[in-house]
């Protein structure tokens, strides 16, 4: 979005709360991230994705076995991700949550352990990474793609341009 940038990961806990539900888990996360190491004169941007599949949220996996127990769950069934973005200017906090629905192929027990393997779904909400390999698991899309990703495009330039920051568009029609 022609935007400067720096990057600098917020350690929150990142532990869901009793009862909580996705899209207050991930909205709540962002916030924290974009709070967490606010610098005056700054715009902060967080931002936090989960898996959802029967209303369980599907974090990142623990182990190989966890990673294959929660593909093999995905497997040939729709889930939803949620994705929550927040802006904070060390004042005013703009924040929203996107959800995507995503239909997942039949994946086999050895696929799953070979795709652990690759090394790419060890960190990664639900197991998988949408842009990466994990991306042949994938049938359908319904929602955000960049929002499964990680960071919706079209809602977080929306979330930039509440907060009075221009955007490569504004400044091309000048």
């Amino acid at each position: 979005m022609g935007m400067t940038f720096e990057v600098e990961p917020a350690h929150i806990d990142e532990t869901p709360r009793g009862g909580e539900g996705a899209e207050s888990y991930v909205l709540r996360l962002a916030q924290s991230k974009a709070q967490a190491r606010w610098r005056s004169g700054y715009v902060n941007l967080g931002a936090d994705t989960i898996v959802v599949l029967d209303g369980a949220l599907l974090g990142k996996p623990q182990n190989e076995q966890h990673c294959v127990d929660m593909l093999l769950q995905l497997s040939a069934r729709t889930h939803q991700v949620a994705t929550g973005i927040a802006l904070f200017d060390g004042d005013k906090t703009w924040s929203d949550v996107v959800v995507s629905s995503v239909t997942f192929r039949v994946i086999s027990e050895s696929e799953a352990r070979a795709y652990w393997n690759s090394g790419e779904p060890q960190d990664k909400a639900g197991a998988y990474a949408l842009q990466g390999l994990g991306g042949v698991f994938v049938t359908r899309i319904a929602g955000s793609h960049s929002g499964i990703i990680g960071l919706p495009m079209t809602e977080t330039e929306q979330l930039l341009r509440a907060a009075g920051i221009q955007t490569w568009l504004e400044r091309e029609r000048g």
